[in-house]
């Protein structure tokens, strides 16, 4: 024990509920050695959470525990509340997932960060506020002197995840519990935070505990990887092992539903996970993941247990490359013969000049001008940083918002309008999938309600035995059986809430889908489950897609054309393989170079941006990126709006930068 830092040894965790007592953390044992760092990997639901929430003595009432966890020699399990004060915070530190729900929005960002060390370090007042600004400094937030005067809604989602990173360094920790504090962060920001942590972590000598469901995340941060299926322990070793040899059925299928550089639509449909991730009763014994596995065989029950696979490697089984059972082939569905030439000159969707300006007094300048066309039967892909204004222009084709300035045109009629005032055929035809499924579904309906509304509204399918008709086929289509069609959303995980909203929305049979980031929440299984999905029905149906997201794996593996936006503005547009090969726009070349890689030998160094992005409040003059651009020309960046530099007859960028010279 004298070299490990924390030792977890026999860790269960079980919850008493109305359905019965269920396990959530079994038998968990591993250890951590100083200035050492640990990945933990799983799907929602595997108790990697619960696992960390127990470190802390953060469990509910309704949990029990049992086995031990030994911090420097001592036991945190049969600690009392006022004893774990002193390891609260002070020697172990956590960060949260959700930054909004950790920062008091009624207090400065000053006074919450001073209020750690006047606690826990018994400092005065005037020595706690240099702390927090030294804090503020190693976490690269420029002019920590005025963020510390702010308010939390005052700043940005990725600064904020800064500023609580900050918080838990206050005290110098020994061990800081990391949970999925990236996912929801642009590429930019997240590559930020994971190099500023690395840093940390050889500046401070502290140990890590990483939690999330990326790979390539934990690839950055984690020296060894652990695998969490339902509560347990499945596999752990280093991070280059795991990936070249994964041993665990589980550990491998969570790999190849990462879409990665290289895999596209055409080419590659993406890896699967069958099922979920179901509730394990506490006298369920064998294999959990036996009902989800496609290498099971007749002797995994006897053979099932942690086992030696290579040189500090264990796994609980050894048939993830197992040939007496054929790999699944995942097969691409045929794509009907499209005349794509004759789509290319009339698109569906003309964008021009858009423009959408909020508030009158302090104006907000979300969108300053796009121009774009979408081909029929054609998905493009629309990528960039939190506040680039890609989900205002998505939405002003929608109809939530009307356009401040710029006309819209779709299938040449003019739909610059808000919903209400557009046709009900127009309403049928565009229709939206929203980045939260859960907020997306009426709680109080049946999801044959919520499929069968549009139906009856816009289809004007009166007859409840058509309609139920309609959303079975439907149901089937997005692989919900038809037991679906009287629960509620609540009694649903995130990815079949997800299916369910993909079914409303083309279940009238729309041109346009307009997807606002419906994966970014979701789990990497769902995540290529829904991917797979939204490229079968829009191959089916030959509809058009707007896809948002931040992730440019994503994009690169849906989209047919890419469009890159930034502070209002498009930098650059193309097709996907032109965007995604030089000459690249700066800002391009930038979110390129920040994707996590999920093979740990090919790990690249992100292109940090200085600086902040622009006040939308203040009009946009010169190149928006100018500020943060690593390959300024002078003075004209600032200035001047950049030209459009054509590249070929589909991919242009608008910059000052001479690319004749790349």
């Amino acid at each position: 024990m004298k070299d490990n830092l924390l030792e977890i040894n026999n860790l269960n965790v079980d919850f008493e509920t109305f359905d019965g007592t269920f396990s959530a953390v079994r038998n968990v044992s591993l250890t951590l050695g100083n200035n050492d760092s640990i990945g933990i990997i799983g799907e929602s639901g595997c108790g990697k959470s619960t696992m960390a929430f127990a470190t802390m003595k953060y469990l509910a009432k309704n949990a029990k525990s049992s086995g031990s966890i030994l911090f420097k020699d001592k036991d945190l399990l049969s600690m009392s509340e006022r004893e774990m004060e002193q390891y609260r915070g002070n020697r172990i530190a956590m960060v949260f997932q959700n930054p909004y729900s950790s920062l008091n929005p009624s207090l400065t960002i000053g006074y919450q960060l001073d209020e750690v060390s006047i606690f826990h370090k018994k400092l005065d007042r005037t020595e706690a506020r240099k702390a927090s600004i030294e804090a503020l400094q190693m976490m690269n937030i420029s002019e920590p002197q005025r963020v510390v005067r702010r308010y939390p809604h005052q700043i940005s989602g990725g600064i904020q995840q800064r500023i609580c990173i900050a918080m838990a360094i206050l005290c110098s920790p020994d061990l800081m519990i990391l949970d999925e504090p990236t996912t929801a962060l642009d590429v930019t920001t997240e590559a930020v935070i994971l190099d500023s942590l690395k840093e940390l972590r050889e500046k401070l000598n502290m140990s890590l505990i990483y939690i999330s469901h990326d790979m390539g995340v934990i690839n950055k941060v984690a020296d060894r990887i652990v695998v969490m299926y339902n509560g347990e322990i499945v596999e752990h070793g280093p991070k280059e092992q795991l990936f070249d040899h994964p041993s665990h059925p589980y550990t491998r299928a969570l790999i190849n539903c990462m879409p990665r550089g290289g895999v596209v639509k055409e080419e590659t449909m993406l890896n699967t996970i069958n099922g979920y991730v179901k509730r394990r009763g506490n006298q369920d014994v064998g294999c959990p993941f036996a009902d989800r596995c496609e290498k099971r065989n007749a002797t995994c029950e006897n053979t099932y247990g942690m086992r030696v696979v290579g040189q500090s490697h264990m796994a609980a089984c050894d048939r993830a490359y197992a040939t007496d059972i054929t790999d699944t082939k995942h097969l691409l569905k045929e794509k009907p013969v499209v005349e794509q030439q004759v789509f290319e000159d009339r698109p569906l969707l003309e964008i021009d000049n858009l423009h959408k300006i909020y508030g009158s007094r302090r104006k907000v300048y979300a969108v300053n001008g796009i121009a774009v066309s979408v081909a029929k039967s054609s998905v493009l892909g629309v990528v960039g940083e939190s506040g680039c204004g890609k989900s205002t222009a998505a939405h002003m084709v929608a109809g939530l918002y009307k356009p401040s300035k710029g006309s819209i045109l779709f299938d040449g009629s003019d739909i610059s309008i808000a919903w209400n005032k557009r046709s009900p055929d127009m309403l049928k035809r565009i229709q939206l999938i929203f980045q939260n499924p859960g907020n997306s579904l009426n709680p109080s309906h049946t999801i044959e309600q919520i499929i069968g509304r549009p139906m009856k509204r816009l289809m004007h399918i009166h007859s409840a035995e058509e309609r139920r008709k309609k959303i079975l086929e439907m149901l089937k289509k997005v692989d919900l059986g038809s037991d679906y069609i009287k629960k509620k959303p609540r009694q649903l995980s995130g990815g079949e809430q997800q299916r369910v909203a993909i079914a409303r929305a083309l279940s009238i049979s729309p041109d346009l889908v307009v997807c606002d980031e419906p994966t970014s929440a979701l789990d990497v299984s769902v995540q290529a489950s829904v991917l797979n999905l939204l490229n079968d029905l829009q191959q089916e149906t030959n509809s058009t897609y707007l896809f948002i997201s931040h992730d440019l794996n994503v994009i690169n593996y849906i989209s047919d054309y890419i469009m890159v936006m930034y502070a209002g503005k498009i930098c650059e547009y193309g097709k996907r393989d032109e965007i995604m090969a030089p000459p690249f726009h700066p800002y391009t070349e930038a979110l390129l170079s920040s994707i996590p890689e999920t093979d740990p030998k090919k790990q690249k160094k992100p292109i940090r941006l200085g600086g902040q992005l622009p006040d939308p409040g203040k009009k946009p003059k010169g190149c928006p990126f100018a500020g943060r651009c690593h390959r300024q020309v002078g003075d004209i960046c600032y200035k001047e709006f950049p030209p459009m530099v054509r590249l070929s007859g589909s991919h242009y960028i608008y910059c000052h930068h001479n690319f004749s010279e790349k």
